[in-house]
């Protein structure tokens, strides 16, 4: 099972379309299976990050049989954030 953290939703809704589009093909490789095609990197224990189209990066938290995306953001944002998770 997919769930999208209302933050996560947020920041979809504030892009503009194309990159919704292009950012909405890589949320749905992850309801096709696990692991999603891509550039997937594992952080720790149950959580990855996702770059997408070298502009974004989800987080995303797998835990066997459900998958949450926990935050979205910039690429810039996520070199910030990586100490925080």
């Amino acid at each position: 099972m997919l769930y999208i953290k209302p933050n996560a939703e947020k920041f979809i809704e504030q892009l503009i379309e194309k990159d919704r589009r292009i950012v909405g093909e890589h949320i749905s490789r992850l309801e096709s299976g696990w692991p999603p095609a891509g550039d997937l990197e594992k952080l720790y224990d149950c959580r990855y990050r996702l770059h997408v189209s070298r502009k974004y990066t989800l987080f995303i938290e797998h835990n066997g049989q459900d998958t949450t995306v926990l935050q979205i953001m910039t690429i810039e944002q996520a070199h910030k954030w990586y100490g925080r998770i």
